[in-house]
């Protein structure tokens, strides 16, 4: 006997209404015309849209796409409708937290802190758990045991791995993605792959080659651009691997100069430890 569906309860209501204020009022909070205002110089501009791309923009895209998964579960099947609501709610209470964390940063600060081993890959085992959790991809993480190195450069190495997965789980349609990340004493060497369909062209080109021809992940040459970083990107029918290489001196520098203006007490989210 086919057990008959129950609608969705008055708790269960309340609960998505509290969650939409609560990521309403955060977001609102970040785009205050006064934040904005004080970002007035260009290369800081294009710093904060690459931050808003890469992660706020992110986070609600994948929040979209599990409610939109949600109102087709709602009358099909409402146990399983309120299981993804948990899991909407957990998402967004995470990027919440790291919002906070990265609003931080935007304040002035001590000089530069420095990222350990352990730091960095905390960071990126944590990401990769909630990408796991948001897209059901697998992904496999490897990070070589390193030294110390500046905090802001941690920051981009998370971001950089962030969107390179968001990528491949949107539009690679791939099972595995791996991700291995190498520090060495004078570079950052990341490498992203993954056994989906492959970018729209095949072949082996890099950053310059890429622009020229406006292919490849736009958000990812931007940051590693800025960076004076290498990008090598392979694609065939059988998936595809980014290779990128960022030199620890450059961003030695740069984050000298960043520390007059950011909190370095954090990797991304690091230091909220809530997986």
């Amino acid at each position: 006997m086919v057990k008959s569906q129950q609608p969705f309860s008055l708790q269960d209501d309340q609960l998505l209404d509290g969650v939409a204020r609560s990521v309403t009022s955060t977001v609102n909070h970040f785009f205050s015309r006064e934040r904005l205002e004080h970002a007035a110089k260009q290369d800081e501009r294009l710093r904060i849209a690459r931050e808003l791309h890469d992660g706020v923009l992110q986070a609600l895209t994948g929040a979209t796409l599990q409610l939109e998964a949600l109102s087709r579960l709602i009358d099909e099947n409402p146990n399983a409708a309120r299981s993804r609501l948990r899991i909407i709610e957990q998402l967004i209470n995470e990027e919440q937290r790291e919002l906070r964390t990265w609003i931080e940063r935007l304040k002035p600060s001590a000089p530069e802190a420095i990222a350990s081993y352990t730091d960095v890959a905390a960071a990126l085992e944590t990401l990769c758990g909630r990408i796991e959790r948001q897209w059901h991809l697998q992904v496999q993480l490897t990070v070589a045991r390193c030294g110390a190195i500046p905090r802001t450069l941690g920051d981009e190495i998370y971001r950089i791995v962030q969107e390179a997965l968001n990528n491949v789980a949107r539009h690679a349609r791939s099972e595995i993605a791996r991700v291995n990340v190498t520090i060495l004493r004078d570079q950052v060497r990341i490498v992203v792959t993954d056994d989906g369909c492959g970018f729209p062209f095949h072949g082996r080109y890099d950053l310059a080659e890429l622009s020229a021809k406006n292919w490849g992940p736009a958000s990812l040459k931007e940051r590693i651009a800025s960076l004076d970083g290498q990008l090598v990107v392979t694609s065939t029918h059988l998936g595809s691997e980014l290779e990128i290489v960022l030199p620890l001196r450059h961003n030695a520098r740069s984050g000298a100069k960043a520390g007059s203006r950011r909190n370095g007490t954090s990797i991304a989210p690091a230091v909220d430890h809530h997986d």
